[in-house]
Parts: structure tokens; C-alpha cells; sequence
């Protein structure tokens, strides 16, 4: 799995870059939790946008994934500011 951040090349099953440590995407669809593959852009089940900010909810921390309420600055779960 490539890096968006920095274009390092990962395992496909990592979590964090071995470049950068940012948190890789996840390879599930963050709406319907199906297994995508990693450079697909729409979910095969649901038809989301995989690895999208933006969610009905609110905003997709890109930290741990957590959907907040629109608005949030920073996460509820784990606290990170929202880009």
C-alpha cells in the first residue's frame, strides 16, 4: 500500500507508514465495514467513496477513523485535531 502523505511503500496489511507514521487508510469502507481493495475508490457493497473526509455524520478523523459530528475540531475518540 503506497502512502498518500509521503509515497512510501507499505505491507498491505499496515496500519501506520513505515515512512512517515502517519495512519494509513483503512482497507474497509468506513460506512458498511466491507473489505475493499487497496486502490479502489468506491465500496463494491455500498458504493461509498473509500477513505472520504467528508460522511453524512460529519467529519472522518484521520486519525483513528472515528466519524464526529460536523463542526468538530477535535476528535472524540482519540483527541487528534480534524484536518
Amino acid at each position: 500500500m503506497k502512502c498518500k502523505a509521503c509515497g512510501a511503500l507499505n505491507d498491505a496489511d499496515a496500519s501506520f507508514c513505515k515512512g512517515c507514521g502517519i495512519k494509513l487508510e483503512s482497507s474497509e469502507c468506513n460506512q458498511c465495514g466491507t473489505p475493499a481493495e487497496p486502490d479502489a475508490l468506491f465500496c463494491s457493497k455500498c458504493g461509498s467513496k473509500l477513505g472520504a473526509n467528508d460522511s453524512v455524520e460529519g467529519k472522518t478523523c484521520q486519525s483513528c477513523g472515528f466519524i464526529n459530528s460536523a463542526g468538530t475540531m477535535y476528535c472524540h475518540r482519540c483527541n487528534q485535531k480534524i484536518l
